[in-house]
């Protein structure tokens, strides 16, 4: 692969949610997150970015940046079906948001990702949604895909 084709790949679960139990997620689901946000402060905890909105709870797991996003989905899956009952008790919660949102990059802008259709039919039964965000060549590195959420306000 040259280097103008390379690509990488970044999942994460995202709980977003003003009544999110935050600080219970861990436990509940056996997961330790890669970020916690809470509303109504900065992204990150830093004055140059936004505030968010509602409260954010975020597990990324550890995968090379080619692992492509069926096999992350995959492996996501086995997780969360495992703890099925407890994620459906936090999903359903008023307002509680769940997702897995997919950072997708390219050196040369191009690219795409295949999902099999049994896959998006066992996301679909935990109750989740998928949110896929783009980023063009030297946009931002994949390590800060997970930091904000979809609706930031400043």
């Amino acid at each position: 692969m040259s280097e103008s084709d390379r690509k990488w790949y970044r999942l994460s679960l995202r709980l977003m949610g003003d009544l999110l139990p935050i600080d219970e997620i861990e436990d509940r689901l056996g997961l330790k997150p890669d970020y916690i946000g809470r509303k109504g402060r900065h992204i990150a905890d830093n004055p140059h970015y936004g505030l968010l909105p509602t409260n954010i709870w975020s597990f990324r797991p550890q995968f090379s940046r080619e692992v492509e996003f069926a096999e992350q989905i995959e492996f996501m899956l086995k997780v969360l079906e495992s703890k099925s009952e407890e994620l459906q008790k936090i999903i359903q919660l008023p307002g509680v948001e769940a997702q897995l949102f997919l950072g997708f990059g390219s050196d040369n802008g191009q690219g795409g990702a295949h999902f099999p259709a049994d896959l998006l039919l066992r996301v679909g039964r935990l109750g989740l949604d998928i949110d896929l965000d783009l980023y063009p060549p030297s946009e931002m590195q994949e390590d800060d895909v997970t930091l904000a959420p979809p609706r930031v306000t400043r």
